[in-house]
């Protein structure tokens, strides 16, 4: 069987600019309604990774000094949102930092995430108000805290996160669900 020619330039004659405009708006509406979604995952990402750093950052500082025999601590700056570990120096008898100034989300611009100087709720058994530091002595138990409950505050604006260290040392991780505090 044999085509005519006005088969084959049917067949090759590839989109029409219409097509063509219809394809370019529909992915431009995805991508319009993608971005918002992933950028608030990637900022509740960015919290968690806050809070499980800090907790971290405790949980070493315990450990710290219960191995060396002496106090450390953990100092939060909530309005910079930043903080820092920090080694007691018995011979000059002043704390001193142990490594960097830590920002939160390591200072991506535009996340969102800050310490919160106080939470509407407390997870129970601790303060509803962010500890200005959290000090372990040489045994590894908080001192100096509110009544060795301790707890700083970290918010998204969507998400609260908080991190408790109780009267035995304990570090937790703790995330407010539906007004409710879930330990993580």
């Amino acid at each position: 069987m044999h085509r005519g020619s006005g088969d084959a330039m049917r067949e090759n004659r590839g989109f029409s600019l219409v097509e063509f405009a219809i394809v370019i708006a529909v992915m431009s509406l995805m991508a319009a309604l993608a971005v918002p979604m992933v950028a608030s995952s990637m900022r509740s990402l960015q919290l968690n990774a806050d809070a499980r750093n800090i907790a971290s950052a405790l949980t070493v500082a315990r450990m710290k000094a219960t191995s060396q025999m002496t106090r450390y601590q953990l100092v939060f700056d909530v309005d910079a949102n930043q903080w820092r570990m920090q080694k007691f120096n018995k011979t000059s008898g002043n704390y001193e930092d142990d490594g960097a100034v830590t920002t939160l989300s390591s200072g991506v611009a535009h996340s969102g995430i800050a310490f919160q100087a106080q939470s509407d709720s407390a997870p129970t058994g601790f303060v509803e108000q962010s500890s200005s530091f959290i000090r372990f002595n040489s045994r590894g138990l908080p001192v100096d805290g509110d009544g060795g409950s301790s707890a700083i505050y970290l918010s998204n604006g969507e998400t609260n996160y908080a991190v408790t260290v109780s009267l035995a040392g304990k570090v937790q991780l703790w995330k407010n669900e539906d007004g409710q505090w879930m330990s993580h």
